[in-house]
């Protein structure tokens, strides 16, 4: 029995492939308008907190969200734009349809989040080779390592960049434990301002950087009343994520954290020394949060290299040092940027032809 190509026959009635071609759009256009709907609410009451004023310690950065889905196959890799960053630093037209998955943060053990295992996915995007041999564990399909994301990213505003950079002098970028779509991360903010605050003789400035989720007057007011200055990178929807996060990194002198995560090795390779202190994070998990993401997590936290990451990092030193460069190359793929041209040819091998 010969096999029917479903698409090609459609192909052939012009009528009935132009009427499909113009209800995927209107699906596509209802999706889009579906999500602005449900986060535009956050969009506008954050917009007013984040505008730049004289009196108050709040970094502005535009905040945008991006006006519609990704056209590529899986949702994920609209998060944080960094299917968008990729194509843009590619020169490939964003409405071509990527039909790999995009791991959109690093993942410190010997697991694969779900979706990017998806059965109809063309190959999997990452940042190294640390993380294709992991992959390739679950997987037989091709992986490919393209280093840390942010290298990728353009800063927003180069002369607004300096004029904030002046403004603030020596600076301090803090980023607290964040909280995801179904787990709240909570700790005790006091303690780190006290932390924070125990520094601050070395700085002109600090500056903390919030997730989205836990950018709330509730939370960033306490480290205001201490005259520290507050922004976040922006909304997971938002196409200049990568662009934000490395323009607030690049403000930068000194960087901190709370707890491991994609921002270390982030700071590290834009050449920012971090230092990590330990404080009890805990993470309230909702119902919609399976056990298999629980025990993930858990996997994390008690790797080898998490473990690693924590030993290295948690000295107060003022330059990075060797060991903390090495292990930031190999986790987060630094020798595994990719030139415009060699990207470009990844890309559109796992373009929809």
């Amino acid at each position: 029995m010969l096999r029917i190509n479903l698409k090609d026959k459609i192909k052939k009635v012009p009528v009935i492939y132009q009427f499909l071609r113009k209800l995927y759009r209107a699906l596509r256009y209802f999706l889009s308008w579906l999500i602005k709907l449900i986060y535009f609410p956050y969009i506008e009451s954050t917009k007013e907190t984040i505008e730049i004023n004289r009196d108050s310690k709040i970094i502005d950065l535009p905040i945008l969200i991006c006006s519609s889905l990704s056209v590529d196959e899986y949702q994920q890799n609209t998060y944080y734009g960094i299917s968008h960053t990729l194509k843009k630093y590619a020169n490939i037209s964003l409405q071509k349809k990527l039909m790999a998955t995009i791991e959109h943060g690093l993942y410190l053990s010997d697991t694969v989040w779900d979706a990017d295992l998806s059965p109809s996915a063309s190959g999997i995007v990452t940042f190294s080779k640390y993380r294709e041999r992991i992959i390739s564990k679950y997987t037989d399909k091709k992986v490919f390592p393209v280093g840390p994301y942010i290298h990728y990213a353009n800063l927003i505003n180069s002369e607004k960049l300096e004029e904030l950079k002046a403004k603030l002098g020596r600076t301090l970028l803090f980023f607290p434990a964040h909280s995801t779509h179904w787990i709240e991360a909570q700790f005790e903010h006091l303690e780190t301002i006290e932390v924070l605050k125990n520094l601050s003789a070395s700085f002109d400035s600090i500056l903390v950087c919030f997730y989205w989720k836990d950018y709330k007057p509730n939370i960033f007011s306490l480290y205001r009343k201490h005259n520290f200055y507050c922004t976040t990178a922006g909304h997971i929807f938002d196409w200049n994520f990568l662009s934000r996060l490395k323009s607030v990194i690049s403000l930068s002198d000194f960087t901190a954290s709370n707890t491991i995560g994609t921002h270390v090795g982030y700071c590290v390779y834009m050449q920012k020394p971090h230092w990590l202190f330990e404080q009890k994070i805990t993470y309230n998990c909702s119902q919609n949060v399976s056990l298999k993401e629980i025990n993930n997590l858990r996997k994390s936290v008690l790797s080898k290299e998490y473990q690693q990451l924590t030993q290295l990092f948690t000295n107060h030193l003022p330059t990075i040092t060797d060991e903390q460069y090495s292990i930031c190359k190999f986790l987060w793929g630094f020798d595994e940027i990719k030139t415009k041209e060699e990207l470009k040819a990844i890309l559109l091998d796992l373009i929809q032809k």
